[in-house]
């Protein structure tokens, strides 16, 4: 089996700005602030597209689902 040494991640600049979304919009993958416990997780592409214009949609595609797990795995995890 070979094994690959070079770097094969992809979107860099999704990375680069992770940890800043993932403050920006936790309030809107929580389900406690959200309406009748259902989380706001369809306004966190638009909230992301406001306050990072740069990033392509599949970028921020790439950072919606991002988020949404890292949530899910730090909530579980208490």
């Amino acid at each position: 089996m070979e094994v690959r040494t070079d770097d094969q991640r992809r979107y860099h600049r999704v990375r680069a700005v992770f940890e800043e979304a993932f403050e920006l919009c936790q309030p809107l993958l929580d389900p406690h602030q959200g309406i009748a416990g259902h989380a706001l997780t369809h306004h966190v592409p638009l909230r992301v597209r406001e306050h990072f214009p740069d990033l392509t949609q599949e970028e921020v595609l790439v950072l919606f689902v991002a988020l949404r797990a890292a949530w899910t795995r730090r909530r579980v995890r208490g």
